[in-house]
This record gives structure tokens, C-alpha cells and sequence, in this order.
């Protein structure tokens, strides 16, 4: 062996340390005990009592779980979406958004929605040689969605397939799509909403059994009889069935005899059965919307207050699963990369084109953050609001503005010879008296009020009630250029 290709021990330990570091350590096989199964079941617990299979969910049948689950799935299904050719080659982006828009994707994004419910979706991609404005290409001719109860995950998450004969084998590579609700190591079948909701609609149905037996207890008058007490078993046997016309049939003929008396009931509270199908609605809203607000109204009413912040838990969840859709459909993506360009590295995505009032919060940062001179770059606008750089061009900044500028890493931030007037101007800013009187003013109902709470309940109940009345802008003002100010002062002093 010549000395040019002789490993030395510091060589050799490098590899074996690198080597160590490549391999996996704690896994499944390794941390637990695993039965002869060769597949990892589904941990869901309802499924595990109902038998493991996930008809059970299939089976709900219920208005009000139905138009929750629908409204969630629509956040989604009915946006636009685009596929941003932005990074790469465009015109393969556009050939690839033109073939996808052909297999009716809105149908399949719903499917994979049910992944939402039942934890997990699979769709089997049927591919074939397709003429397009680039040549004969591989692409996915159908994209056809397949039933749960068909597959598994062995111990590394890989997808089996089980056939009709409990045979489980791994399926191909970019045959199945699989799209999945917030996966784990221990759970690659997802979290299911429709475990949330099974025990609600159980006490739904059961309550709403006992409600009609209740309606009729108290919503129609008893019928009493009275007869001579001479009267015998036969006579007051006849004069049961005669009253018993009476309620049915609303007429009967009575003895001269005996007479009939109409008994109201009332009862003394509310029903306690329609409290507890309000109850399992309530729980089906939050499992499905996170929220109530938009689907029930209470008794107390609402406050605009509350109807932001269930509004902001809206806006979470659509973001969320159009995150969802799109990983799925960018892996897709990355399939038809693979198979026809196999070197390329820059690969478009898919993007769902969410409405305007969920990037609402955000536009109202960056319009405050820019009034403060705060400047954004391109890429920022790319990035963050999901906009091809070719459909808008950034205005300059006006004359004489010293506030900030601009750096290639799209950072505004100031300019170092002014940073220390535009500071002192903003501390004097909100120093001011003036200032100062207001943020009293506004925060002095606050302060009344939690000086006269009993409890922290009692407080959280009355704010709302204050909170529509009092004109927060100028607070708000006030708190967002506290929070510029310290970021600022902080990127000066460095």
C-alpha cells in the first residue's frame, strides 16, 4: 500500500465516528416490545374499544357534525390554488399546473381533507405517458382515493397495504399519496377529529331520546277520570280506554257518571336533556373550528372582542390545513421532478391562494410597522404573502427618508446617522403628558373593574362587556411603537 493511500488513525476514527453518527439508535424495535404483529396498530382509543376499524367515524349521522366538518373543509376547497414557478423552470410549473388543473384536484383536495376526521387519506396515483407543450411526459393520469381500512404502518411508518386475505405488503414508491393529520413517531396514522366527537354524539343521540320522552311528559295535559267508587273493574277499564281516546283522538263520550278533568304540567326548570345536546354540539364545534362562536349563538350574546379571537382560531386552522394539502400535492410535485427531470434541483410548489381577511392581522402589522418607517423588501412580500414577484414591482422610498433602509437581507432598520434623533424623537413621543392622559383614561374602566371583582371569573365575564366601548386605537398606537422602539433602540446600540 503506498503512503498516498494509507488511512491514518485520526482518518479512521473519523469515519467510525461519522458512521455512528448516520445510523439510527432509538427506535421502535430497539425501545419497546413489539408483538408478532407486523404492522403497528392504530393507537386510537376509540377505534382499539369499537374493533379498530375506522367505519365507525364513516357512520356519523348528525346535522350539526356534518355542517361544522363541512365549513372547515370548505376554508379550503373552495380558495384558488397555483403552482409557483417562481424558483426553477416556469414554463415546466405551468405545464404541470395546466395537466393538474385536468384531474379535477378540487374533488381530490377534499378527499385528503378527510384526513382531518379519520386521521389519515391515501390516493393511489395512476401514471401514463402524456403529449404536452414540453414533449411526452410521465404524469399522473387519476389520482384515485382509496379507504383507510386497506392499509397500515409498519414500525418505521412505511404504508402496507392488506388485501382481502390479511396479506400486508409495503407498497411501491410514488404509487400511494398519503396525506395525514399531524403524525407522530408513536402515531403515523394521525390524530382523527372524529375520536373528539364520538362520546358527544353518543350522549347526543341518548339525550335526545330521553328529550322527546320529556316533551310529551310536559307538553301535553293528563286526562284524569273520575268514577263513582261503586263502580267496578270493568266499568273503570272502559272508562281507562274512553280517556284514553280523549288524548289520542281529542273527543270521547263520558258516563253521566264520571267525570274528566284536563291537568296542565309544567316543569320547573329547563330540560336538562336539551342542555346536554347543546352541550355535545358545543364540544363537536370546538373539535372540528376550535371555536363556537360562528356556529352558536349563547344567551349571553357576543362581544366583537370574542368574535376576533374566534376568528383568529379560524384563521389558524385554514392556514394549517392548507399546509397540509399542499405537502401532499408538493410531494406529488416532486414525484413528476423525479421521474422526468431527475436533475433538477429547483422544484415549483403548490399554493393555496387563502382570502385576504386571514392575512388581515399581518397587513395590519406591516401597514403600522411601515408608518413607523419600517421598510420591506421583495422577497418579504414573496415570502410572507405568497405573491409572484412578477405581478408587483416596490415603490421607492420618498425623498429625504432617513427613518430606514434597505439591506439585502430585506431588513429595515435604521439609518446609523439618524438613529439617535429618530430615537429621541420617539421617546418625547411617548412621553408626552398628552399620551400618557390617554392610556389613564382608556385603562381606568379596567382598573374600576377589576378593583370591584369578586373573583378572576366574575372578571373575565364583565371585560367583555366594557371591551366594545372603550376606543383602544390610540393604545394600540401607543404599544406598537413601544415595541418598535425597544427592537430599534436595541439594533442602534449594536
Amino acid at each position: 500500500m503506498s503512503k498516498k493511500n494509507r488511512k491514518t488513525p485520526s482518518d479512521t476514527q473519523n469515519g467510525a465516528k461519522q458512521l455512528r453518527l448516520a445510523t439510527e439508535i432509538a427506535t421502535r424495535a430497539v425501545a419497546t416490545f413489539v408483538a408478532s404483529e407486523d404492522y403497528l396498530p392504530n393507537p386510537d382509543k376509540i377505534l382499539k374499544e369499537q374493533g379498530g376499524n375506522i367505519k365507525v367515524y364513516r357512520e356519523y349521522n348528525d346535522g350539526h357534525h356534518d355542517a361544522v366538518k363541512q365549513k372547515r373543509f370548505a376554508a379550503i376547497s373552495s380558495r384558488p390554488w397555483t403552482i409557483d414557478g417562481s424558483k426553477g423552470d416556469a414554463k415546466k410549473a405551468k405545464v404541470i399546473e395546466d395537466h393538474l388543473w385536468k384531474l379535477e384536484l378540487r374533488n381530490t383536495i377534499l378527499q385528503m381533507l378527510e384526513a382531518i376526521g379519520y386521521g389519515y387519506a391515501v390516493h393511489e396515483i395512476i401514471w401514463n405517458t402524456v403529449e404536452t407543450e414540453m414533449g411526452v411526459l410521465i404524469l399522473p393520469t387519476a389520482i384515485k382515493d382509496r379507504q383507510q381500512e386497506w392499509f397500515k404502518f409498519d414500525d418505521e411508518g412505511k404504508l402496507l397495504f392488506q388485501d382481502k386475505n390479511n396479506n400486508r405488503t409495503i407498497v411501491p414508491d410514488m404509487k400511494f399519496l398519503v396525506t395525514r393529520n399531524r403524525p407522530t413517531a408513536s402515531n403515523p396514522y394521525g390524530v382523527p377529529v372524529c375520536s373528539k366527537c364520538f362520546w358527544p354524539m353518543a350522549f347526543k343521540k341518548g339525550g335526545l331520546k330521553f328529550f322527546m320522552i320529556y316533551a310529551e311528559k310536559f307538553g301535553m295535559p293528563k286526562a284524569i277520570g273520575k268514577v263513582p267508587a261503586s263502580a267496578t273493574e270493568t266499568e273503570q277499564t272502559t272508562f281507562l280506554k274512553m280517556l284514553s281516546g280523549l288524548v289520542r283522538d281529542a273527543v270521547a263520550v263520558i258516563p253521566q257518571t264520571g267525570t274528566v278533568e284536563l291537568l296542565e304540567t309544567h316543569a320547573t326548570a329547563g330540560s336538562p336533556y336539551m342542555e346536554l345536546v347543546h352541550w355535545a354540539d358545543s364540544e363537536m364545534s370546538k373539535a372540528w373550528l376550535g371555536e363556537t362562536l360562528t356556529t352558536e349563538q349563547t344567551s349571553s350574546g357576543g362581544t366583537q372582542a370574542m368574535a376576533t379571537v374566534h376568528n383568529e382560531v379560524r384563521e389558524d386552522l385554514a392556514m394549517d390545513d392548507a399546509a397540509m394539502i399542499e405537502s401532499s400535492i408538493n410531494q406529488l410535485i416532486r414525484w413528476i421532478y423525479a421521474i422526468n427531470w431527475p436533475t433538477e434541483k429547483d422544484i415549483p410548489w403548490m399554493q393555496i391562494i387563502l382570502p385576504e381577511d386571514l392575512q388581515g392581522s399581518r397587513i395590519e402589522r406591516d401597514k403600522s410597522l411601515k408608518e413607523l418607517g419600517v421598510r420591506f423588501n421583495q422577497d418579504y412580500i414573496v415570502d410572507t404573502y405568497g405573491i409572484d414577484s412578477k405581478y408587483f414591482t416596490m415603490a421607492e422610498d420618498e425623498p429625504g427618508s432617513s427613518f430606514a433602509e434597505h439591506h439585502e437581507n430585506g431588513c429595515g432598520c435604521f439609518a446609523e446617522g439618524d438613529a439617535k434623533s429618530s430615537i429621541e424623537k420617539m421617546i418625547q413621543d411617548l412621553s408626552s403628558k398628552d399620551l400618557q392622559e390617554q392610556i389613564e383614561e382608556l385603562a381606568k374602566p379596567i382598573v374600576e373593574l377589576a378593583e370591584h371583582c369578586g373573583n378572576y371569573e366574575e372578571f373575565e365575564t364583565e371585560i367583555y362587556k366594557i371591551l366594545p366601548n372603550l376606543s383602544s386605537k390610540k393604545m394600540e398606537e401607543a404599544v406598537t411603537k413601544c415595541l418598535v422602539l425597544s427592537e430599534m433602540q436595541g439594533r442602534a446600540d449594536a
